[in-house]
């Protein structure tokens, strides 16, 4: 069979970052990157400037293209999405006229990390759990927080042998704490914020909120007002013990809902954490798990022998939207 190109792309609210494959449809294996470029999206009025910039800069003729993916922040629906945070659309059905490309696929950024699960090298992972139960084609979890927290879950489908990945809003559900002081957290919140998400306590902004709590509740008003990175580097680097049990209520948080999710969908083919924190806070985390893994498995809980038969792992690999949107475009070779 011939090779064909694939464009793929992550689109933020700042940045594209985009990449140029080109593979066998027949041994998706061979795939290889000829060309990666980030474009910031300040510079380009449309999407469409992005992608004109593109076949140019990575000198591809136009109507060579046989598929596209490009995960997006933001709501997506038939392959369309009104982005959140500048006012770029992405329309697949608009691309492909214009740009001559025989399939252009649009999905949100979240399910991407959940295909990119499904490339992940040995070496992009670090696993926690190994699993009791763990299966080949059982349902797989994926939870990331970063800027938010991202929920999704993943299928595997018998007709075609593949995984399909449901999204999921399940980080808009309500946060459910464990033990005195998460369950002042959560008054903490629901007085400042008239509600409590697990989002609002399990995401960057989340561990800033936390931390300022803990100040309150802690009589430590004097403490200097910390951004999250301020948090997890004080945490990280011990000077703040403040900034540590942040991080340590944080991280059993994360764990928790890790393993509601794992509850949720029988996720016997792994839970997966993803998102930008859980790497920075892998000295913390350590080699044994350390709260993140103690939350997920809640020892003490009558259903403890089945949350340990489910896998637990931690994404180390920064680039796994990318990943996914590039494993979704090859599924369009088919």
């Amino acid at each position: 069979a011939v090779a064909q190109t694939v464009f793929v792309g992550d689109i933020g609210g700042t940045n594209a970052r985009l990449q140029v494959w080109t593979a066998d449809p027949s041994d998706p294996a061979s795939a290889t990157m000829t060309f990666e470029k980030v474009y910031g999206t300040s510079g380009h009025p449309t999407f469409e400037s992005v992608i004109t910039d593109l076949f140019a800069d990575a000198n591809v003729a136009a109507g060579s293209v046989s598929a596209a993916c490009f995960a997006v922040a933001g709501p997506v629906a038939d392959d369309r999405c009104q982005m959140t945070n500048i006012s770029w659309i992405i329309d697949g059905a608009a691309l492909q006229k214009s740009f001559d490309i025989a399939s252009v696929k649009v999905i949100n950024d979240f399910a991407a990390v959940g295909y990119g699960v499904l490339d992940l090298a040995p070496d992009e992972t670090v696993t926690l759990n190994e699993g009791t139960a763990k299966s080949p084609t059982g349902p797989i979890a994926v939870l990331g927080p970063g800027t938010g927290l991202g929920e999704a879950m993943l299928f595997h489908n018998a007709t075609t042998g593949a995984y399909d990945v449901v999204p999921s809003e399940g980080s808009h559900a309500d946060f459910a704490p464990r033990g005195d002081t998460q369950r002042a957290l959560l008054a903490y919140c629901e007085e400042h914020l008239g509600e409590c998400e697990i989002e609002q306590v399990c995401c960057g902004s989340g561990i800033a909120r936390i931390y300022d709590f803990l100040k309150a509740h802690r009589s430590k008003p004097d403490l200097p007002a910390l951004d999250p990175a301020g948090v997890t580097d004080a945490a990280i680097a011990g000077t703040c013990e403040v900034c540590v049990e942040a991080v340590e209520m944080f991280l059993e948080i994360l764990g928790a809902e890790a393993g509601n999710l794992a509850l949720k969908c029988l996720a016997t083919g792994g839970v997966y954490v993803a998102g930008g924190i859980p790497p920075r806070l892998m000295k913390i985390i350590g080699d044994d798990g350390g709260a993140l893994k103690r939350a997920f498995l809640r020892e003490e809980c009558r259903y403890k022998d089945v949350r340990a038969g489910y896998p637990l792992h931690v994404i180390l690999n920064d680039k796994i939207g990318l990943a996914g949107a590039k494993v979704y475009a090859m599924r369009q070779l088919r």
